[in-house]
């Protein structure tokens, strides 16, 4: 499973941490660190539940 994130779209609301902090991670402004991220197994629920708590849209789940 992959991760992507628009990071212009990011407007650093951290729901997306909330869910899973080393998933989601923010830089010091608070915005998404990374656009693509790899989903360690066991994390796919985190993942997900991130992607729909960000209310900018700006998280897609991919399989790999």
């Amino acid at each position: 499973m992959h991760v992507h994130i628009e990071l212009d779209q990011c407007e650093a609301h951290g729901r997306c941490a909330l869910t899973d902090p080393d998933l989601f991670q923010l830089d010091d402004d608070g915005y998404a660190a990374r656009a693509d991220v790899d989903v360690p197994p066991g994390n796919e629920q985190a993942a997900t539940a991130g992607a729909a708590s960000c209310p900018m849209s700006a998280i897609r789940v991919t399989e790999a």
